[in-house]
């Protein structure tokens, strides 16, 4: 029995598609973040994190993207989500820590700069400096795309994780998307993913629900 927590538009849409793409049956559970449904104590009692996502296999807590792309790699081999070559896999996985490591916290400022530093002038100038590194991991993951469908060649769990990035930069934050010519084709190779339609129509069903309980 599998259950995902995840809020609409939050990186667990990295989990949501990988879901989908190996054909698992599980319970969704969305959260609003904006609601500030992952601090209270229901969903504390499932992740004490208080993060998404978080992937419930038969009652066991996992989380963390990587973590959650590893488990679904060995529990439905077929979907191949992961390289079984040694190499390959371990360029998949250094692909995935840049993207948790690297890439990830170059935008979470951009989401709630009070949550880091304290002062209107504080925020703004972090704001800025947020910016502009997400900047720089746009054209970088532009580049390393070049010539490519997909991260390595064919889809993988990489794909998944590098969707919610283009979706926050053009999407939520306004950046300037057109310079990144590459990483937009992959962006709209994964939109015409079934699994991609299956778990955007999923979210906005769960977004409706969530702002009619306002």
């Amino acid at each position: 029995m599998l259950t995902l927590y995840f809020a609409p538009g939050a990186c667990s849409m990295a989990p949501h598609i990988a879901l989908e793409e190996v054909g698992a049956t599980f319970e969704p559970k969305g959260l609003s973040l904006r609601k500030g449904q992952h601090r209270e104590p229901r969903y504390l009692a499932v992740n004490p994190r208080g993060k998404v996502p978080a992937l419930l296999v038969d009652g066991d807590l996992l989380t963390e993207n990587v973590a959650i792309f590893s488990y679904l790699d060995a529990a439905f081999p077929q979907a191949g989500l992961l390289p079984q070559e040694p190499l390959a896999r371990a360029q998949a996985l250094s692909w995935l820590a840049w993207l948790t490591s690297g890439v990830h916290p170059a935008f979470s400022p951009l989401f709630g700069p009070q949550r880091y530093v304290d002062g209107a002038e504080a925020q703004a100038s972090l704001v800025a400096k947020s910016r502009t590194a997400v900047t720089e991991k746009l054209a970088e993951i532009d580049r390393l795309l070049a010539g490519r469908d997909y991260a390595l060649g064919t889809f993988s769990a990489v794909d998944c994780y590098l969707y919610p990035f283009f979706h926050w930069a053009k999407a939520m934050l306004g950046f300037d998307v057109s310079p990144y010519a590459n990483y937009a084709a992959h962006h709209a190779r994964m939109q015409a993913r079934p699994s991609v339609q299956r778990m955007l129509a999923r979210e906005a069903a769960v977004q409706a629900e969530l702002d009619k309980a306002a």
